[in-house]
Formats: structure tokens, sequence, C-alpha cells
């Protein structure tokens, strides 16, 4: 059976719960956690460039071809007046 580890109690209360008893990372291990960021927009690469320099592994995965923004990737329209 599929354990979701989904935590007990009312829905207004949970995250605030989850954040009470969730496990720290001790900075001594932060090089043997492995994050995952997917896309590589605006936000995806500062999250991957602020992690990195907390001292995390970080691994950043796009769909493109290359890391940009995802609205730069269609041609302009010209004008035709």
């Amino acid at each position: 059976m599929l354990d979701s580890k989904i935590p007990s109690g009312k829905l207004d209360d949970k995250w605030v719960d989850y954040k009470g008893h969730c496990k720290l990372v001790n900075p001594a291990n932060k090089r043997k956690m492995e994050i995952i960021i997917v896309g590589t927009g605006l936000a995806g690469a500062s999250a991957a460039a602020a992690m990195g320099e907390l001292g995390y592994k970080v691994k950043a995965f796009c769909f493109q071809d290359s890391p940009r923004r995802a609205h730069t990737k269609q041609p302009r329209k010209q004008r035709t007046d």
C-alpha cells in the first residue's frame, strides 16, 4: 500500500505542524544532500544559485536545449504597417 506520509490533523494545521517537526539539515551534511530543481527560468536558476551558495549539491533540469526564460524562445512578430 502507498504511504503518502500526509500528517494527521486538520488541513489548516498540517503545514504548521510539519514545519515544527521536520528534521533540519546539519551544516556539515549539506554536501551529502542533492537538490534537484526542474525548470531553469528566473525562479529555477535563482533557486539553484542560492542552494549552491549555501553548500548543497544542485542539479538543474530544463526541457529546452539551453537554460533560458520560457517566453524568449518564441520569435518576435514583425510589424507589417
